[in-house]
């Protein structure tokens, strides 16, 4: 609960304790790159708190106009102020409490980040919100004249508290605006990245590396420092395969035997070297075995050892012993935290049916379970969709260990075969991180975030870091509140588009995911020419190509109306803009002030226009889909007319998609970016290449054998 403390305040101090702040505070707050955040605790909490001053400071004299916002260093006796203060400076504490004194209000951070989140939930009490990174994104409120107070002693604390973040897989995914974006909304977990590491510290986040690295290290052709090749010197590291014989050709196709002492030995000293140079700053490695989906080594030892689970673990506790050495001898400067992976790809869905070994509890080392095909049309926790009741059933078997190996979750909201799609995942978020916490899971992470263009992807990403921070939140509320406040006069008409765009891709996982039979997977991996067998598509589409069809053209009329009614708004807000009175307009004289110039009094504008854009990608992606499940459907049912014109519709579509761009991408491996034009973000370009060398030929067989003209019904 809450109040308006006081009458309309005239001065507000804000307490930094720390000598000279009302002079050095703003130096301070952008100090990070001068400070050792292991070992320079004192400068470390007075940069975050400074940090922390400011941001209040900015906000508070918009919120405030009338009243004068000044930073102090020792807490008033009378009158309105805000102290900041740590109560522990060497850990990591996110956790704090906010406590009314007099006209006042005390904030304690358990550790630095606490503080900060402390300053930004005094802010949110005022009205203002942070939605998207940059100026655009925030949330001020309607100035005032008094000051929100907490009614009674707060305590809050992250439902989520092992971390809540993202997997950034791309070296180049990199953004100092979208990291303040995930500060102020409590989200801590990030990849290091040189130009804004030290900007992440400052902010409390902990930064992790890896991931599937072990391609890399043992890629059988990698030349060793005597001469020879790691497969020449040692083909019994690799798996061991069904029939008993290893190949070069397989080697990373099976996962590699950790039965083997000298493997161990040669990949902690990998790592240790990592640690020391490129990982130096690293709190977490994510050590993810080769992606195999399903293939593990089938020789005595490792069998011996246990499920493909236990052999995971008995490889990173001899990892994590060598960690341990390389500690006790100096040669790290600190500890990291090991996270093993639940996950198909490397056959460790299920949980260990042994023990956790010792050393891995000890240190506090943790899984992250990654259910990559799971169904988006029903909750993780319904028992009645046979894929997720098998990737709950799953996450189970790793939370029945959480007291020894505490378990994170990771999500996957734009996994690589959506490609940037507009989805929203609004009543899955509601239902689904309520059930992780209640299975005993205590961490986030996502892959793989957009950096830009989110669109109605906003509301994805703000659900995501809240219910992190509170699963208990209330998700009606805080959903109205943003379209409230991200559409204003829009608000009715955006809440009805999302509800129709979420319902139209209920079913994503069965048109594109890394199932087998997923749509896109059935369609990659046909060659274009005559079907020789049905499409059969998914459990949700009955594995008929028809249902499929039917339930894409329903999906394709829910975007239809969602994208007329952000059409609706668009013009709503051009007229409404078109009736004020311009503001009075002034040249620009630098770049800053024309970006500033262009985003004045446009943001309803840019927004749907935004939400448009990628709405229209979404809508060319989904009619392309549907259409090429028509195409082979009436090439298998030797239906030439309905044929011919699904390949009309494909052209089509794909020459609307090859027009436009959709940034932005990133390279891999290495740094780089890119902008992939439409129809290749489909992943479908290849694919009408081949139909069109499978409909020259086919002009040949229908003039040699007469195919029949007649459409079906389909």
């Amino acid at each position: 609960m809450i109040l308006n403390k006081g009458d309309e305040v005239k001065q507000i101090d804000i307490v930094v304790p720390f000598t000279g702040a009302a002079q050095l505070a703003e130096l301070w707050a952008e100090d990070e790159q001068q400070i050792d955040f292991y070992n320079g605790h004192d400068e470390a909490a007075r940069c975050t708190t400074a940090f922390a001053a400011i941001e209040l400071k900015r906000c508070l004299s918009h919120t405030l106009p009338s009243a004068v916002c000044r930073i102090v260093e020792q807490q008033p006796d009378a009158g309105c102020f805000v102290s900041l203060r740590i109560e522990d400076r060497v850990q990591a504490g996110e956790a704090f409490t906010m406590e009314g004194v007099g006209e006042g209000v005390i904030i304690t951070g358990k550790g630095r980040a606490g503080v900060l989140y402390g300053a930004y939930e005094l802010l949110r009490m005022q009205g203002w919100r942070w939605y998207a990174p940059g100026n655009s994104g925030e949330i001020a409120p309607q100035p005032g004249s008094r000051l929100v107070m907490p009614a009674a002693k707060l305590l809050c604390q992250a439902s989520m508290d092992l971390g809540r973040g993202f997997d950034f897989e791309y070296k180049s995914m990199e953004s100092a605006s979208f990291f303040l974006w995930m500060a102020r909304n409590r989200l801590n977990i990030a990849t290091y990245r040189f130009e804004t590491a030290a900007f992440c510290r400052k902010l409390g986040m902990s930064f992790k590396v890896g991931g599937h690295i072990f391609e890399q290290l043992l890629d059988p052709d990698r030349p060793l420092p005597g001469g020879s090749t790691v497969w020449d010197s040692h083909p019994e590291w690799y798996g061991m395969p069904e029939n008993g014989i290893r190949t070069k050709e397989s080697a990373l196709r099976i996962q590699f035997c950790v039965s083997q002492p000298d493997l161990i030995d040669f990949l902690g000293a990998e790592l240790v070297l990592r640690l020391q140079g490129v990982w130096q700053h690293a709190d977490r490695v994510d050590l993810w075995g080769f992606d195999t989906w399903g293939h593990s080594c089938m020789c005595a030892n490792c069998q011996r050892i246990g499920n493909s689970a236990d052999r995971l673990l008995y490889f990173v506790s001899g990892v994590r012993d060598i960690i341990n050495r390389a500690l006790a001898e100096g040669a790290l400067s600190h500890d990291v935290k090991l996270i093993v992976c639940g996950y198909e790809g490397t056959d460790t869905l299920t949980g260990p049916v042994r023990p956790v070994p010792e050393n891995v509890t000890a240190a506090g080392d943790l899984i992250v379970y990654y259910p990559i095909n799971r169904c988006y049309e029903h909750g993780f926790a319904d028992a009645n969709c046979s894929t997720n009741a098998r990737y709950h059933e799953a996450l189970q078997s790793w939370c029945n260990h959480k007291e020894s190996l505490p378990v994170i979750i990771g999500e996957y909201y734009n996994v690589s075969k959506f490609e940037d799609l507009p989805l929203l995942f609004t009543t899955r978020l509601a239902q689904d991180l309520p059930s992780y916490y209640r299975m005993g899971t205590r961490g986030m992470t996502y892959m793989h975030v957009p950096l830009v263009n989110w669109g109605m992807r906003t509301l994805t990403q703000l659900m995501y870091a809240q219910l992190s921070w509170d699963v208990n939140t209330d998700v009606a509320a805080f959903v109205r509140e943003y379209h409230a406040n991200w559409y204003g006069p829009h608000a009715e008409r955006m809440s009805s588009a999302y509800e129709k765009i979420e319902q139209a891709w209920l079913l994503i996982a069965d048109w594109r995911s890394w199932k087998k039979d997923s749509i896109l997977s059935l369609l990659l991996a046909w060659d274009g020419a005559q079907p020789v067998q049905p499409l059969a598509p998914g459990d949700h589409f009955q594995h008929q190509a028809v249902v499929a069809i039917q339930s894409g053209h329903r999906s394709l009329g829910l975007f239809e109306q969602a994208a007329e009614l952000i059409e609706q708004a668009l013009a709503a807000d051009k007229s409404a803009a078109a009736q004020q009175r311009p503001a009075q307009w002034k040249v620009a004289l630098n770049p800053v002030e024309a970006r500033r110039q262009a985003l004045d009094g446009l943001r309803y504008e840019l927004r749907l226009g935004e939400d448009r854009r990628l709405l229209r990608y979404g809508v060319d992606t989904l009619r392309l889909l549907v259409a090429f499940v028509t195409y082979y459907n009436a090439l298998y049912k030797k239906d030439a007319a309905q044929a011919d014109i699904s390949w009309q519709t494909i052209e089509q579509t794909a020459e609307r998609m090859d027009s436009y761009f959709l940034p932005l991408g990133y390279e891999q491996p290495g740094a780089g970016f890119e902008s992939k034009d439409a129809l290749t973000r489909t992943q479908l370009r290849e694919l009408i290449r081949r139909c069109r060398s499978g409909r020259a030929d086919a002009t040949i067989i229908r003039e040699t054998t007469g195919l029949n003209k007649e459409s079906e019904v389909l």
